[in-house]
């Protein structure tokens, strides 16, 4: 089946059931991985900018059923700590269908120093639409784009404060691209986890859906909208009265929704709970 049919039928299947369906066929009890799941699973690595300070790993982990191939990136910004851990734990995860692709420490000189910026600044703004990459770190992640041609990203990034209550703050937002399904599909996911991962005591913390994105910034996901026209979320979970376990495994929630709506499917119950 050609991943595009695959998406689309796997998106209906979503729609109508429910992506944390998807996730609870094949979840035991105490949130085990299914049996024998891993063992289906092609797993590869290989490294970007090596042999220099920036150099950081990509995994690729392959289901032996076919399906769409989704790109999880984190540590754009060093110092977010829940969104780079978040996507190492999504890196490890056994699938039930499709692909993933990982970059969990996107920007590994700015993680070291527990900083925003790296050694050429804001790496989230060096993808301008429509033009080349300002950075060689930037050209290697977008190279990386380029090469699995992905049907859905995610961006995992952790902020402080909470949307529309707090100056500059975007914390709890999933921000969709303007692709048709990105948009719905966020609306489900931040339904799903206002429902069942965010406590009703916290109603301050539930999350919300952004504004589409279109390409019209020189970010990632942006660039994803842009120059592909594909489905893409930056995904923004508030370090404000939270944890960092408890941010860590609220934006695991988030990515194993989305991604489960988009028809890369994690097996078990690893890191979703």
């Amino acid at each position: 089946m050609q991943r595009r049919r695959f998406l689309t039928v796997v998106g209906g299947a979503a729609a109508a059931f429910g992506a944390t369906e998807l996730l609870g066929a094949s979840q035991s009890g105490d949130g085990d991985v299914a049996a024998g799941s891993a063992a289906n699973n092609e797993t590869s690595s290989y490294a970007i900018r090596s042999g220099t300070r920036q150099a950081t790993e990509v995994f690729v982990r392959k289901s032996t059923r076919d399906g769409p191939t989704a790109l999880v990136v984190g540590g754009m910004h060093g110092d977010e700590a829940s969104g780079y851990r978040a996507a190492g734990d999504v890196a490890r995860w056994p699938l039930e269908s499709g692909t993933l692709v990982a970059i969990p420490r996107a920007n590994r000189v700015a993680i070291r120093n527990d900083r925003r910026e790296g050694a050429r600044g804001d790496l989230n703004r060096r993808f301008p639409t429509g033009e080349r990459s300002t950075t060689a770190l930037a050209r290697a992640i977008w190279s990386v784009v380029q090469r699995h041609d992905p049907d859905v990203v995610l961006d995992l990034h952790s902020s402080v404060g909470i949307y529309r209550f707090h100056e500059d703050s975007v914390g709890q937002t999933l921000w969709p691209t303007d692709d048709g399904a990105a948009a719905t599909y966020a609306d489900r996911t931040v339904a799903y986890l206002n429902d069942a991962v965010v406590p009703w005591s916290m109603p301050y913390h539930d999350y919300r859906v952004g504004g589409t994105l279109t390409g019209d910034r020189p970010m990632l996901v942006h660039k994803v909208a842009g120059d592909l026209d594909r489905s893409g979320y930056i995904v923004e979970t508030t370090d404000f009265l939270l944890d960092e376990a408890t941010q860590v495994r609220w934006t695991r929630k988030a990515a194993a929704d989305l991604l489960a709506r988009h028809g890369v499917v994690p097996a078990g119950g690893r890191g979703t709970r």
